[in-house]
């Protein structure tokens, strides 16, 4: 699997260029970076991140262990978060954007507890996506919602 972000420096690709797989790509990158904020990247975080990778993103187990990897390899490499969010910003609609920050939220929040680190990050994030307080607030609730029911 090609870097999607060697792919969006080097091609540029329009955003009906980029595979599902692609674009999966820079949102696991987003959930591990968040998985990692407060140095605690657990089971419960790598099962949720590789859950919406095959459930909501679509992918076989087979590409979203491939994904997985891939990102976390980028990860280690150190993405720069200024340049992920932007990336997602050009390639994605406002909709789908308020629906990644919600899969972000969820894994903040899927050990029961926000810690200085991760709050910041998702501050941080909220601005970098150009959301409001009432996005970032409903985004949360729709998080707390769905891990209630799983």
């Amino acid at each position: 699997m090609i870097s999607i972000f060697k792919k969006l420096k080097d091609e540029k690709p329009s955003f009906d260029e980029l595979s599902n797989l692609d674009k999966a790509g820079l949102v696991s990158s987003l959930m591990i970076e968040c998985a990692n904020s407060d140095d605690s990247f657990d089971q419960k975080e790598l099962n949720l991140i590789k859950n919406i990778l095959v459930q909501k993103l679509h992918l076989t187990s087979q590409e979203a262990e491939s994904c997985f990897n891939e990102s976390l390899k980028s990860s280690s490499e150190s993405v720069e978060l200024y340049s992920l969010t932007k990336d997602i910003r050009e390639n994605f609609s406002k909709n789908e954007i308020l629906i990644i920050f919600e899969y972000l939220w969820q894994i903040i929040l899927v050990d029961n507890k926000i810690d200085d680190f991760e709050d910041s990050i998702m501050s941080k994030l909220t601005g970098l996506f150009h959301l409001t307080g009432k996005e970032k607030a409903e985004a949360k609730r729709n998080a707390i919602s769905y891990l209630k029911n799983i």
